[in-house]
């Protein structure tokens, strides 16, 4: 069960009918957006309680309820194994190494689910997990995007036998992005905030390339850097149509 807070995840959640309680704060309800989730509510036959701003302030782990909150059911039992069965023959995943913020966790998954990305691995240790803020971030889109918590070097090697291609994106990388052939069955290692793809696990990567960065800073925030990507592949693929 995940609590979902904001008017479009729990909009999001409703649509996908995984929603199983709702929870509004007193004075909301008039409120053009949560009236169409409400109406979702009484055509489903999903329980609403009306509770005082206290109470929803209680609540809410984010303090960005947006007056609504949802409880909703999710399949939590992803893995790599079970990604790799149900994707066809171009499979595209992101590996993130030690991505810390849940706010870039919860953009990335956005940009994965409007990419048409088939999942996200995170590592066991050291990265942000699936939480409030990083679903309300997402705007939904954890509820549509596999995540899953994986050890990052055998889940690699499971990925190079099943010939999937995998790019480092990196300042270190001889190639802009864009000159790399994107397509196919690929998985995107991105690095954390402060220290980037670890060496180590960037050696085990096929490919290693970068944004050109033309200002004085160094490199970009990893949420935009994936996105910056990631629609580069669905270009390289529309022209392969």
């Amino acid at each position: 069960m995940i609590q979902l807070e904001g008017r479009n995840p729990v909009h999001e959640a409703m649509k996908q009918g995984t929603v199983t309680l709702l929870k509004v704060e007193r004075g909301h309800d008039k409120e053009v957006k949560i009236k169409v989730i409400l109406d979702i509510a009484r055509k489903t036959g999903v329980p609403v309680q009306m509770v005082n701003r206290r109470q929803m302030e209680k609540l809410s782990a984010t303090g960005k309820h947006q007056g609504i909150i949802g409880y909703a059911q999710t399949n939590a039992l992803w893995s790599l194994g079970k990604v790799l069965k149900e994707t066809g023959r171009n499979l595209c995943v992101v590996i993130l190494d030690e991505v810390q913020d849940p706010h870039n966790l919860g953009a990335i998954i956005r940009t994965c689910e409007g990419a048409g990305f088939d999942g996200i691995a995170i590592p066991k240790r050291g990265s942000a997990k699936l939480s409030e803020t990083v679903h309300r971030v997402s705007m939904g889109g954890s509820l549509y995007v596999p995540v899953w918590r994986t050890n990052l070097y055998p889940a690699i090697k499971r990925l190079q036998d099943d010939g999937v291609r995998l790019i480092a994106i990196d300042s270190s990388g001889k190639k802009p992005y864009y000159d790399e052939d994107l397509t196919g069955a690929v998985a995107f290692v991105l690095g954390g905030e402060s220290k980037g793809v670890n060496p180590t696990l960037m050696s085990k990567c096929d490919k290693v390339v970068h944004i050109p960065m033309i200002g004085k800073l160094e490199s970009l925030n990893v949420s935009v850097a994936t996105a910056i990507v990631l629609y580069e592949r669905v270009r390289q693929m529309d022209q392969r149509e």
